[in-house]
């Protein structure tokens, strides 16, 4: 009976395995998807990868291309929950400025400046004292959008 057991498992993680559903599987699916522009799909295949029980390095990976999925998606709430998340993780050394930096250029380039402008204002709070953060919004105070200026202005950077 143990034995036939033990075979059931087996056949059961062959055939994750074979179906590509395990969390390395899933990481490179999300790979490719995000370089082929579906960053919607990216960010949930790579939500799969994690609940699939992602570990370490390739959970970290994950991470990564679901928020980078989420940000060129224009879902800056997604985003912001995520490196929110992240930052109170066993990953929070790995949360730096420059991820903030990068996701808000993100989501900039998918036409959401309100949320990068807030994302920016999120690595402002975490980092106060990293330059590269004061530098980015006084790049967008100073040749923001309309948009950009409102809400910088919204948010106190601008009077």
């Amino acid at each position: 009976m143990r034995t036939l057991r033990g075979l059931a498992g087996a056949l059961c993680l062959a055939f994750v395995l074979a179906c590509g559903g395990g969390p390395d599987a899933q990481l490179e699916k999300a790979r490719g998807q995000l370089a082929a522009g579906a960053y919607v799909e990216a960010a949930a295949t790579a939500d799969q990868g994690l609940a699939a029980g992602a570990e370490g390095p390739t959970a970290w990976r994950l991470e990564l291309v679901a928020l980078e999925g989420e940000a060129r998606s224009a879902r800056s709430a997604e985003a912001r929950a995520r490196l929110e998340r992240l930052a109170g993780s066993p990953f929070a050394r790995q949360v730096t400025a420059a991820l903030y930096l990068q996701t808000a250029g993100q989501l900039r380039e998918a036409g959401d400046a309100e949320g990068a402008i807030d994302l920016l204002d999120a690595g402002a709070q975490r980092f106060p004292d990293d330059p590269d953060v004061a530098r980015a919004i006084e790049q967008a105070r100073t040749s923001g959008s309309a948009e950009e200026l409102e809400r910088l202005r919204s948010l106190g950077y601008v009077e």
